[in-house]
């Protein structure tokens, strides 16, 4: 009799666990893996890989009751088969300090890449589109952040990276253009084999990483923000800035992430890790901190209000609870 009880016990948790996973079954994606997650209050903008979406908009924390979900991406519309309007291919996103969220699509068929901003308090107040040139489109675009201080100037300016290249790109949403920053040594020998695909930006600091070879990068960042856009008419403007070389990560680094004092944490997708790095420190083994291990389909770290840190898998981080998030300690 004992031990039927304790079957029924462990039947139930289960069916808890279950039912407060991200459940997209209601919009009709049954199997997707999580590539990225931006928030707004309660509301999680997922990024995902599935048969015929990219994008939704669901609940958060993960493990809300009573979750509604929405399609945001159009792959399903049938009126934009042969048109490049809505959105398709959504690499990733972000929420700016005045509530827009960014959405950055690859190329899709004979459709350029593009960025696109809506506001999430006015949705009927139309969206900006930038739709990238032809030499652009051929790139390969990886993630997008946004400054979350504006410029001087009071823009508001998003950097983009790309996969195997030696540049960002950082666009401006008052001037509606795209500018470059590209990296040169001194003596202006190339720097390839390169890929400057991750990046993080707070209010003090702006990290670059190379996956190719693991080093880590210091961007001036209040200088960025002093740097001002061609006027309507300059074709081109040329500014000059120290980057600084700060050694190399402990691994190929995934998801760079600045917590509430500036120190970095990133993903090791080799050892299912995340580690975190003091800056003022060398970048050795003994200078890093193991905040979570367990999983190897780890893909973002999430910070929230008062102190609150989450892992984000791209797939269940177990079976037991069926979960793409799980709180850790930073």
């Amino acid at each position: 009799m004992e031990s039927r009880v304790v079957q029924v016990l462990a039947s139930c948790a289960l069916l808890l666990g279950c039912g407060h996973a991200w459940d997209l079954r209601s919009v009709g994606i049954d199997q997707f893996r999580v590539r990225h997650v931006s928030l707004y209050h309660s509301r999680a903008f997922v990024t995902i890989e599935s048969a015929n979406v990219s994008l939704v908009e669901t609940g958060w924390p993960e493990n809300v009751n009573n979750q509604r979900s929405w399609v945001l991406s159009d792959e399903l519309d049938r009126r934009w088969t042969c048109s490049c309007r809505g959105l398709r291919n959504v690499l990733g996103t972000d929420v700016d300090r005045l509530a827009r969220l960014w959405i950055l699509s690859g190329p899709e068929r004979h459709c350029r890449p593009k960025l696109t901003i809506r506001s999430l308090l006015s949705p009927t107040t139309g969206e900006i589109e930038h739709r990238f040139r032809r030499p652009e489109s051929e790139l390969r675009f990886h993630t997008i952040m946004v400054d979350p201080v504006p410029a001087s100037d009071g823009d508001t300016r998003a950097f983009l990276t790309l996969l195997d290249q030696d540049y960002l790109l950082i666009y401006s949403l008052f001037k509606r253009s795209m500018g470059k920053l590209q990296f040169e040594r001194t003596d202006l020998t190339p720097l390839h084999p390169i890929s400057l695909s991750e990046l993080t930006i707070n209010h003090n600091r702006l990290y670059v990483a190379d996956t190719v070879s693991d080093r880590l990068f210091a961007l001036p960042i209040r200088s960025l923000r002093q740097l001002a856009f061609p006027h309507d008419g300059v074709q081109k403007i040329v500014m000059q800035a120290n980057v600084t070389y700060l050694g190399r990560l402990l691994g190929r680094p995934r998801a760079l992430t600045l917590d509430f004092h500036d120190q970095l944490l990133y993903i090791l997708p080799r050892d299912g890790a995340i580690v975190k790095w003091t800056p003022g420190r060398s970048l050795k083994a003994e200078n890093h901190r193991v905040i979570y291990q367990q999983s190897t389909n780890l893909t973002q770290i999430i910070l929230g209000v008062a102190g609150n840190a989450w892992a984000v898998s791209a797939e269940y981080v177990s079976n037991e609870t069926r979960r793409h998030c799980v709180k850790i300690t930073v």
